[in-house]
Parts: structure tokens; C-alpha cells; sequence
């Protein structure tokens, strides 16, 4: 059997809502451990597609970005998202049930913040798509999966709330050191767990970082780190202690390339985005008339600015709402 895990992250840049950081892990049996994975996009090419045009109904898998618009809105992110989170035990019913069965940890569960927090814990889902057609797809992937003899293993998101990411920015001196506490816990959560199948594992490059030999050694100090390969678009690793052994290759456009990586971008995005429409539906609830933000900096200082009256009336801390830059 061989382990299959992703890593990708949403909200690296804003200055306003949480930073998002998931993992999804699959097994794949008669694969072994140690060898490139498949292809799961041909393997389970009856029920998954990359587009989210398709005239089969496959779900959708791919770069969040892509597939997530304005326009076509959370769709998309959330018939998959679901779809794979339920063959994991992850049946959501609203917000607050998706970050009970998908937190990596307590404080990646809704926050206590004023903008997060909704006692009816609305709107339901799924919200884009009705129970019937979210267990019809469900149904037919897992149908496939099982053909292939492939499973979900493990769907789970650290959410980083604005105030714990700005006191780990200002403990860590660095963004890119916040986001590496924790990836490195969902590495480390994935050789806990799977490391005797001789997990692979493939994480989005962290800002353009190409060396990450002496991160891996810290992890692991009794570990040997084997490097793989260090080229222009891939640096991968083999780790071994005792019995345990894990590729992870840190690789650019990693969406693109593995599925794992593709839906561990779209749990990270449409778990950010709901959160988002919360924020943005607490602040319109002060201001009926205030235009919504993405968070992103440029219209975020806009939005900043509009704001400020109702954070200064309400005794909101400016370092609990706004992010580290």
C-alpha cells in the first residue's frame, strides 16, 4: 500500500482572515511505498476531472485558483471538498461541523472572535449544491475509489485566526517561518501516522525556498535525510529512522501535478472563504452599505479605512483583526 499526501495553504498575503494550511492523505493499495504515485487524476479518471467543465459530472480537482472565480463562486471548491470529505467521516452540516471533523488542532476551530462567530452557525451546507446531488456524487466517487482501490485516509486544516499568526509572525520573525510551524506539524502528523507504509508526500515549494535539508534534520534529529534531488522545480528527500521511511518532495505548481496537492488547496481555500463570508457579513451587519472584501491588500486598506469607525465603537484591537505584513 502506498500513502499519498499533499500539503497547500490559501491566504498567505491578506491582511484580513484566517491562513489556511491542509493536508489530504489517500492510500493506494498494490502501489508500493518509495516509488513515484500514480497519476490519480487517470487512475480515477470515471469520477474526478481537472475542469470544472465536464460533461460526465466528474468532480472537479484542481488548482483552487482555477477553480474557484467570483463568478462561479464556492461551487466547485465545495462538491469536492465535501464529496471527499464525507468517504473520511467528515459530514459537515455548517461551518462549525466542517472545522470540528477537518481541525488540525482546538485553535483551528472557530475562533472567539466577534466577525467569526455566529450563534445559528449559518448558512447550512452543503450551500451550493442540495443533499441529493452532494450524495450522488458521493456515491459514484466512492463507487470508483473503491474499483481503484484507492481511499481517503485523512482531510485536516490548521487555521491560522489573525491573532495567533500575528504573535507566531512576531515570535518567528518571519511569515515564511509561521507557515513552515505548520507545515512541518502536518509532515510530522503524517509520519506519525502512516511513516511504517513509507509514506510520499508533496508540498507546494515555501517562497521560493529551494534547499530544505537542514528544516527536515531539525524535525528529524535522528533521522537520516537523503537528498533526492535539488533541481529548478523540485527538491525531494527521503527520511529514514528505524523502521519508518518518507519521500517529501517540496515542488513548484505541485497542484497541478498531484491530487492530493490540488485538493489540499481547495480545502484550505473554501474552508478560508467561508470564513471570510462571515467576516464580511458581521462588518455589512454594522454597515448595510459597506462593499465586501477579499482581504487582499490593496482593496484590504480600503476596507481598513471603512471600518475603522465601527472596530473604534465596538473596542476591536486593531491586532486581532488586521495581519502582519
Amino acid at each position: 500500500m502506498l500513502i499519498y499526501a499533499g500539503i497547500d495553504e490559501a491566504g498567505y498575503g491578506p491582511m484580513f482572515g484566517p491562513f489556511v494550511v491542509s493536508r489530504c492523505v489517500f492510500a493506494i493499495k498494490g502501489a508500493e511505498g518509495g516509488v513515484e504515485p500514480p497519476d490519480l487524476w487517470e487512475v480515477l479518471d470515471g469520477c474526478v476531472c481537472r475542469k470544472g467543465r465536464d460533461k460526465r459530472r466528474r468532480v472537479a480537482v484542481g488548482d483552487s485558483k482555477k477553480l474557484y472565480t467570483p463568478k462561479v463562486g464556492l461551487a466547485h471548491l465545495e462538491r469536492a471538498v465535501l464529496t471527499f470529505g464525507e468517504l473520511v467521516g467528515v459530514e459537515a452540516g455548517n461551518l462549525e461541523g466542517l472545522l470540528a471533523k477537518t481541525a488540525h488542532d482546538e485553535e483551528s476551530k472557530v475562533a472567539d472572535q466577534l466577525w467569526y462567530n455566529d450563534e445559528e452557525g449559518g448558512p447550512a451546507l452543503p450551500s451550493c449544491m442540495t443533499e441529493a446531488e452532494l450524495g450522488i456524487a458521493k456515491a459514484v466517487l466512492e463507487r470508483e475509489m473503491k474499483a481503484a482501490e484507492v481511499k481517503v485516509m485523512d482531510i485536516k486544516s490548521a487555521v491560522v485566526y489573525e491573532d495567533r499568526f500575528n504573535a507566531l509572525v512576531a515570535a518567528t520573525r518571519s511569515k515564511a517561518r509561521c507557515t513552515w510551524t505548520f507545515v512541518s506539524q502536518h509532515i510530522y502528523e503524517v509520519w506519525s501516522k502512516f511513516g511504517k507504509y513509507h509514506p510520499w508526500m508533496v508540498i507546494d515549494r515555501q517562497g521560493g525556498r529551494k534547499v530544505y535539508h537542514q528544516l527536515l534534520q531539525l524535525m528529524f534529529p535522528d533521522g537520516k535525510i537523503r537528498l533526492l534531488d535539488e533541481s529548478d522545480d523540485c527538491s525531494r528527500y527521503r527520511i529514514e529512522e528505524g523502521m519508518r521511511v518518507m519521500t517529501i518532495s517540496f515542488e513548484t505548481k505541485s497542484d497541478d501535478r498531484h491530487l492530493p496537492v490540488a485538493l489540499a488547496s481547495m480545502t484550505a481555500k473554501y474552508t478560508r472563504e467561508l470564513l471570510m463570508r462571515r467576516f464580511n457579513r458581521f462588518f455589512e451587519g454594522h454597515d448595510p452599505g459597506l462593499k465586501p472584501t477579499a482581504g487582499y491588500v490593496q482593496d484590504g486598506r480600503r476596507f481598513l479605512k471603512d471600518i475603522t469607525p465601527i472596530i473604534n465603537r465596538l473596542g476591536i484591537e486593531e491586532s486581532r483583526l488586521v495581519r502582519s505584513r
